[in-house]
């Protein structure tokens, strides 16, 4: 089983096989992030770490492997992202996303935003909602 660490570093490391063809500007970043993953029988959720992220989408990897099964291409995922900087010097912020997976690989998967705002942090996470509803995005 291939640890967290070593799925970083092999992101890192790996070198560009083609130019890169994405229209987007990639800004690399390590935040910590929750998903869930609405497709299927019955919604999976989990944690990573995100990698890097784009006005277009984000590249997230996985604290665990992640089967097909769980995440589909085309599957619609729900993000929340803790955010580095503070409103105001001084309220947390997340990053709420809507997308659906356009790429994926053992423990990591990339999603275009469909949908995403900015909200302050409260005590209740994205992985606390009720399994049949949604955020509100605007």
């Amino acid at each position: 089983m291939t640890s967290f660490a070593n799925i970083l570093s092999a992101l890192e490391q790996r070198p560009p096989t083609q130019p890169d063809r994405r229209q987007k500007l990639r800004y690399p970043l390590d935040l910590s992030v929750s998903f869930r993953f609405s497709s299927g029988a019955s919604p999976f959720t989990g944690a990573g770490r995100v990698v890097n992220v784009s006005s277009g989408g984000v590249l997230v990897v996985s604290k665990r492997v992640v089967s097909p099964h769980e995440c589909k291409m085309g599957a619609r995922v729900e993000m929340s992202i803790e955010w580095p900087f503070l409103l105001d010097g001084r309220v947390p912020l997340q990053f709420f996303a809507l997308g659906r997976v356009v790429r994926r690989g053992e423990a990591v998967f990339a999603a275009a935003f469909e949908q995403h705002q900015f909200r302050t942090a409260r005590t209740t996470n994205l992985l606390e909602w009720p399994a049949n509803s949604a955020p509100v995005l605007h």
